[in-house]
């Protein structure tokens, strides 16, 4: 009867170790963290230009940045050669507007 504690808690330990090495909060209530490059424009070229600038860029960046292209994904917006889609590229990646 001594050994059934053991495997409770080493289990216990281990759904821990799990949470942490999977960005699950703890009990303490811990938030996980984003990856770095999560907010890189050249790492979401499916996304859409609108939900990118919410997740990751300031409002300030909406008064500038071609409104046509708000519902292009990155991706389009990164490829498609006109003026106005270089000028969103470059918005998307200039320094100020990140958050």
């Amino acid at each position: 009867m001594a050994f059934i504690g053991k495997p409770a808690r080493g289990a216990a330990a281990l759904v821990l170790a799990c949470a942490a090495l999977f960005g699950a909060p703890t009990a303490a209530g811990a938030v996980p963290v984003r990856p770095a490059d999560a907010c890189v424009a050249g790492e979401n070229l499916g996304e859409i230009a609108n939900n990118f600038i919410s997740r990751c860029r300031k409002g300030s960046i909406r008064q500038v940045f071609p409104g046509e292209h708000l519902g292009d994904s990155l991706g389009f917006v990164r490829g498609c050669g006109l003026k106005s889609c270089n000028t969103a590229w470059k918005l998307l990646n200039d320094n100020r507007f990140k958050k």
